[in-house]
């Protein structure tokens, strides 16, 4: 039996639901265990954790341990740098990049009246609204989505944002729900994929390979590596969004308010059949020309 960690919102049991589902396919029974981790207490601000990855410290500590044998993350919450002993043994194909402005009436950004309150817990999501809106009330709002699809139900915000990979997996997503351009809000890196992890030394790491899907591994490769090499930490704003069209990894990436840099904004593009290491070095030469703003 294999026992799949996840955490115990409804999200993360719904994503970790279709993995160990194609797991039982492929490899053999599958055991659900609910960890809860530090990221989990909505009372804590997320720059306070000592550690990095609030979200998934629990989950891996479980890993090293032995009590589980792999788990189930959003990709975008694990940190930029690996966890010694662990590995991500597959990256399954990717769900939809972007962000959705979920507002009263459906009405879209531009919609939205002077001094609306939209909330957000995401560094970059604020600072992309207030570039395209400043005259909006940007509040700090954390929670699982019913809770903060529930703040704009009951009035109490405006409008919130949200990943619309999570609102389509729970299968909530519906009209009136403004998809935001890329142009606007560039994703977090690595947004819409998840990870599949498990210990490096585990035979079980081969076998996962099956779930991998080799072009959304060599896209977030070049989008995660934009954050290593930028020293993102969690609340960080960059964004990052890498795309395969007629042979080229195409990456754009931006950063604001981070070692001198107000904005900035940058793409560059490589060959995709240079596999992960070029999406690598694409990442970090996009992201050094980000840094480059502020000398």
């Amino acid at each position: 039996m294999i026992r799949l960690g996840t955490r115990g919102s409804r999200l993360a049991r719904t994503q970790s639901g279709v993995v160990a589902a194609a797991i039982a396919a492929a490899i053999g029974p599958v055991e659900t265990v609910v960890i809860r981790s530090e990221g989990d207490d909505t009372r804590v601000a997320l720059d306070s954790f000592v550690r990095p990855g609030a979200f998934v410290a629990a989950l891996q500590d479980a890993l090293l341990e032995g009590r589980i044998d792999v788990v189930v993350h959003s990709f975008k919450d694990l940190p930029s740098a690996p966890t010694a002993g662990l590995a991500v043994a597959a990256v399954p194909t990717r769900a939809s990049v972007r962000d959705v402005l979920v507002a009263r009436g459906g009405v879209s950004l531009a919609e939205l009246p002077v001094g609306a309150t939209v909330g957000t817990s995401s560094p970059r999501r604020s600072a992309a609204l207030l570039r395209a809106r400043p005259d909006l009330a940007v509040v700090a709002l954390r929670g699982n989505v019913d809770t903060r699809l529930r703040a704009v139900a009951e009035g109490r915000l405006d409008a919130v944002v949200l990943a619309e990979a999570g609102l389509e997996r729970l299968g909530v997503l519906a009209d009136g729900m403004t998809s935001l351009d890329t142009d606007v809000l560039l994703p977090a890196p690595a947004q819409g994929a998840l990870a599949v992890e498990c210990r490096s030394d585990d035979p079980l790491a081969v076998e996962l390979a099956c779930l991998d899907d080799a072009d959304t591994r060599v896209c977030v490769a070049a989008e995660r590596a934009v954050l290593a090499e930028v020293e993102a930490s969690c609340t960080t704003a960059v964004g990052a969004l890498a795309r395969i069209e007629s042979g080229w990894l195409n990456l754009e990436a931006e950063i604001s308010d981070h070692r001198g840099v107000v904005y900035a904004r940058r793409s560059d593009r490589t060959a995709v059949d240079g596999g992960t290491l070029a999406a690598d070095q694409l990442g970090r030469r996009v992201a050094r020309s980000l840094l480059e703003r502020a000398r």
